[in-house]
């Protein structure tokens, strides 16, 4: 795009976005690491307004790390992705959404650096004589379609394959796929067939 059309573009869309501005201003440092993962990738109020114009997914991030009830009046100004659903009680720094349509994440915790494709799904199951939903640890990538149920631990620096489908603990630096997953490498080592099987 004409970067001068980008600019009349960027501007008239800020006009909309005042109050949310003023909501970044004064509790940025719950956004600006999400900010360091998308458009410019850095902190400040021009890249907030790319973020805001361009990414529906970063608006459900924003309105939830300001709160349900502050968001509540300016949400319409600028429409969140509708069928991107956060039901967590705590999302880490420097959460990415990307192409998130048909989400649901319903976890008990979600670390720090977490990245998340769409039609994922994470809830509640049962696992081990318990009821529960997940818990993820730092640096988690999810791909498309992966779905994560009951009361389960992912470990940290692990990615969950497309499709993957998870109802057992994680360990940390593994990579799983497949129905049900599998470990297939484990902190950088490709693992061995179905031998490795959670």
């Amino acid at each position: 795009m004409n970067p001068f059309v980008q600019s009349v573009l960027l501007t008239v869309s800020s006009l909309r976005l005042i109050p949310h501005i003023l909501l970044y201003k004064a509790q940025h440092h719950l956004i600006d690491d999400d900010l360091l993962q998308v458009q410019d990738r850095k902190a400040g109020i021009s890249n907030f307004v790319k973020a805001m114009t361009r990414e529906r997914t970063f608006r459900n991030l924003f309105y939830y790390r300001i709160g349900e009830y502050k968001a509540a009046p300016i949400r319409w100004l600028c429409p969140q992705e509708r069928t991107l659903n956060i039901w967590c009680p705590r999302i880490g720094r420097g959460a990415h959404f990307e192409h998130n349509y048909a989400t649901y994440l319903n976890a008990e915790a979600i670390g720090e650096s977490f990245y998340c494709l769409q039609l994922v799904t994470l809830g509640t199951g049962h696992h081990a004589g318990k009821d529960g939903r997940p818990v993820i640890g730092n640096n988690v990538k999810i791909m498309t379609g992966a779905t994560l149920f009951g009361p389960i631990h992912i470990g940290n620096n692990v990615t969950i394959g497309a499709g993957a489908v998870v109802f057992e603990d994680i360990p940390d630096g593994c990579t799983v796929v497949g129905n049900p997953a599998r470990i297939v490498r484990r902190t950088g080592t490709q693992a061995l067939g179905k031998r490795n099987e959670l």
